[in-house]
């Protein structure tokens, strides 16, 4: 059974011809409106590359044939690797690929229910119920180690995921020169050596941009040392529609798209071939209650086409999902689903991520595995059908014949496992049946779940000498501040 979600059906919102327009729209922003670019190395690389650039400003403006030889730089065939290849994500643009959330500070204590700072042992339990999911394939730091040093919380939420999962992992925190090389630093030795790391990347770093039209300094500095190290990159678009981008959709795509395509110019002029995922997260604001309305059809759709527009540019896609309800329950499942449903069926290569409430702040551990049985219904509904000798089953229906069942069939039992979606949680008994098994709600099955996990999922550990390697390089990394440089122009 192949990792990952395989595609057999997918639908298109946009035409060829729509993100060919969406295409040019965005060659014109970069060219005559432009971006600002507060990191020095990057204004002089582009200046160096024939582009326009005010330094009193720091706006530069960047000709279209640039782009589009950095469209045809990047490299084609990515692979997340992991520390147990079984779990390898290979962003083949015929699998899906989910992953948990991110960075969440908060946590719901599963015990108490009472919430929280999160704590590295936070992030060590959600990357182990991670690890036993069949339908979460990547894992991302879900909190923050806040009950760690300020300079290394970071590190430390690295350290907990590599050791508790043998899936990829994905960070959004090299922000800084000093963090890229920290972290890369870490990636290598979990990964046995650079050599071994730069053949098999077991983590990579998704980097948001600033929308509208900016480049952090610190992001972009450390964006051209992940490339050149060898680490996998998403570049992550989020404009806001009605708020930091236009109130229309394809408005916020275009504003998001130059962010993304200028920071993939950036990265190929430094590094060409670099490895670039596309990525974009448009969840609108809700003009009611000025809070970004993740989860919403809206958001759903902006993925959608932005997965479709990563796949004319012939780029994986990475794409945003996210609720806002307060707690596990109807709202937290509706907005999921509804957040899932359209980006996947348009083919997303990425979603990122499942597993937090509160607009991705919170973390419940039971949340995760309700995302993992939405995930898995939605992965069938994806995965289509065929017609063939074998799904006709004309040997099987002669066999029966008129007014018999097919339960007892060599053709049912070789099926029944893989043709239809068995749930964990759902539970599809009678009244009677399920009042007699103590009427257990999703919650009430999913926390059972949770504690099975935690009590008997094991994961191999790094060896000692690897571990030892980790915790020397968190400590030498240890600053009197968070992050111990500045992330300004």
């Amino acid at each position: 059974m192949s990792f990952g979600i395989k595609r057999g059906v997918r639908f298109n919102i946009l035409s060829e011809s729509d993100l060919e327009r969406i295409h040019w729209a965005t060659l014109h922003v970069l060219e005559k409106v432009g971006v600002q670019v507060d990191s020095p190395t990057c204004r002089k690389l582009l200046k160096d590359n024939g582009c326009e650039v005010d330094e009193k400003t720091r706006i530069a403006k960047i000709p279209s044939h640039l782009v589009e030889e950095a469209l045809a730089k990047k490299k084609t065939s990515i692979t997340l690797a992991a520390r147990n290849p079984k779990y390898d994500a290979k962003l083949d643009l015929n699998h899906s690929y989910m992953t948990a959330n991110g960075n969440g500070a908060v946590t719901v204590d599963f015990e108490t229910g009472k919430r929280r700072p999160s704590t590295k042992q936070d992030v060590a339990n959600s990357s182990r119920i991670i690890d036993a999911l069949n339908n979460i394939h990547i894992h991302w730091p879900m909190v923050s180690s806040t009950d760690q040093h300020p300079s290394v919380v970071h590190l430390h939420d690295f350290d907990a995921s590599i050791n508790n999962t043998e899936k990829h992992v994905m960070y959004e925190t090299g922000v800084t020169l000093s963090d890229a090389k920290t972290l890369t630093e870490m990636g290598y030795a979990a990964a046995g050596g650079e050599k071994e790391y730069r053949r098999r990347p077991i983590s990579s770093c998704l980097q948001c941009t600033y929308a509208p039209l900016q480049h952090d300094a610190g992001v972009m500095d450390a964006s051209l040392y992940f490339a050149k190290a060898g680490v996998p990159l998403v570049f992550f678009g989020m404009p806001q529609p009605g708020a930091t981008g236009p109130a229309t959709l394809v408005g916020s795509l275009v504003v998001g798209n130059a962010e993304v395509l200028s920071a993939l110019t950036m990265t190929q002029l430094s590094s060409p071939g670099a490895a670039v995922i596309y990525g974009m997260g448009n969840a609108p604001l809700d003009m009611r209650t000025t809070i970004r309305a993740g989860g919403s059809p809206e958001h759903a759709i902006s993925s959608a086409i932005a997965t479709e527009l990563a796949h004319y540019y012939d780029m994986p896609s990475c794409v945003g999902v996210s609720a806002t309800a307060k707690e596990p329950g109807d709202q937290a499942v509706l907005e999921y689903y509804t957040g899932c449903v359209g980006p996947m069926l348009a083919g997303a290569d990425l979603m990122c991520g499942v597993g937090l409430l509160e607009d991705s702040s919170c973390l419940f551990y039971e949340q995760i595995v309700i995302d993992d049985e939405i995930v898995g219904a939605i992965g069938r509904l994806m995965r289509g059908e065929w017609v063939n000798d074998d799904t006709l089953a004309l040997d099987a229906i002669e066999k029966v014949g008129p007014g018999k069942n097919f339960l007892t069939q060599r053709h049912t039992v070789d099926h029944m496992r893989t043709e239809f979606f068995m749930p964990n949680l759902i539970d599809r008994r009678s009244f009677d049946a399920w009042s007699q098994a103590g009427s257990k709600s999703l919650r009430d099955k999913a926390r059972e779940k949770v504690k099975d996990i935690l009590a008997n999922h094991k994961v191999t550990p790094l060896e000692s000498q690897v571990q030892k390697k980790l915790d020397d390089i968190i400590e030498k990394a240890k600053k009197p501040m968070w992050g111990g440089e500045s992330k300004t122009h």
